[in-house]
């Protein structure tokens, strides 16, 4: 039997034998969150729940596009399924939170996070991908812990389809609904004057480094700007620089997801090279649409790009990206900003 999709307007108080869906309030926010509670298939890539009964809701379980979602409804992939469904490790009591298997802070951000506040138990056991990084997983502790929810114990999943008991899965957000949750829930100080201009280092980025920074930083500082390298500082730090900045200036990174903590008005400068492709322009206007949502000043500063060695060394850490794209792309070269514009735009602030 094939899968089939069940509409959203037939989802309210959907209930089953195996299975039920509801509606969990965060009464700070005054959203509701759709969950599904029971038993479920689900792959630890999509995080695409398929019920025993073979129902999905592709309209609140789905992110990104769309059409990624078409080859469960194929013969081809239900026939394989059903032959080895019986296989799948079966996990039990646990709340799927999920997380990128790329460990993409940006997917992790804006798409998994926001779920964290529509847990209604206590105490729980946490489901997330094995890649996700430690930061992270101190993230969502910390959040939980001053929500007064104790979490048991993690549980890592691989690459695989798994078979879920008692357990719950909350829905995917739309992006802009995601950003504005976490802009509500997790900035700092909000009420505070905030006044910090800052300038984010990719030095020990495997691309995108701005290779003649060393050139810039003594009139960065000059004008008052705080250098700050977050490769290996705590987000709820990173959280808290954002919250508190005026301005921003970074090479167009996936720190930039942290423009969701930012405060309206915040003015952000994403020094980003031009891009070739369709698939490209997907990241040229990622922070943008943040800052869009959340009324941010955003401008680009066009950089050259320049042939990066660095990707041959790390090749086995970028396993994620096709090698053609990666090796042609202007995302994974380093950058070059002509420095007399450098310095006439930060002299603004």
């Amino acid at each position: 039997m094939i899968f089939k999709n069940i509409d959203f307007r037939e989802i309210t108080d959907y209930q089953n034998r195996d299975y039920k869906i509801l509606s969990v309030l965060n009464d700070k926010i005054k959203k509701n969150c759709k969950v599904l509670e029971g038993d479920f298939f689900l792959d630890s890539f999509n995080y695409f729940p398929l019920t025993f009964d073979n129902n999905s809701f592709k309209n609140i379980f789905s992110w990104g596009d769309k059409s990624k979602y078409d080859h469960f409804y194929s013969k081809k992939f239900n026939d394989d399924f059903n032959f080895k469904k019986k296989d799948f490790q079966n996990i039990k009591n646990v709340f799927v939170l999920g997380t990128s298997a790329s460990d993409n802070y940006y997917r992790n951000i804006i798409t998994f996070l926001p779920r964290v506040f529509f847990i209604k138990s206590k105490r729980i056991n946490i489901a997330i991908h094995r890649n996700s990084s430690n930061r992270f997983r101190v993230l969502v502790s910390e959040i939980l812990k001053k929500l007064n929810i104790e979490i048991k114990k993690y549980v890592y999943l691989d690459n695989e389809f798994y078979k879920f008991s008692e357990s719950q899965i909350p829905q995917f957000f739309n992006e802009a609904l995601g950003i504005k949750i976490l802009n509500k829930l997790l900035s700092s100080n909000k009420e505070e004057k905030k006044d910090l201009k800052i300038y984010i280092s990719r030095q020990n980025s495997i691309y995108r480094n701005l290779i003649n920074e060393s050139d810039l930083v003594g009139k960065l500082r000059e004008q008052g700007f705080r250098i700050i390298d977050t490769k290996n500082m705590p987000i709820i730090e990173q959280i808290n620089y954002f919250s508190s900045a005026r301005v921003i200036i970074s090479p167009t990174s996936s720190v930039l997801s942290n423009l969701i903590f930012c405060k309206k008005g915040t003015e952000v400068i994403e020094i980003a090279p031009i891009y070739k492709t369709k698939h490209e322009n997907l990241f040229r206007d990622r922070y943008l649409r943040i800052s869009k949502v959340l009324n941010l000043n955003h401008n680009f500063l066009v950089a050259d790009s320049v042939e990066n060695n660095k990707i041959d060394i790390n090749i086995d850490k970028l396993k994620f990206i096709s090698k053609k794209f990666l090796y042609e792309s202007n995302y994974y070269k380093d950058l070059l900003v002509k420095k007399n514009e450098f310095e006439k735009i930060i002299s603004k602030f």
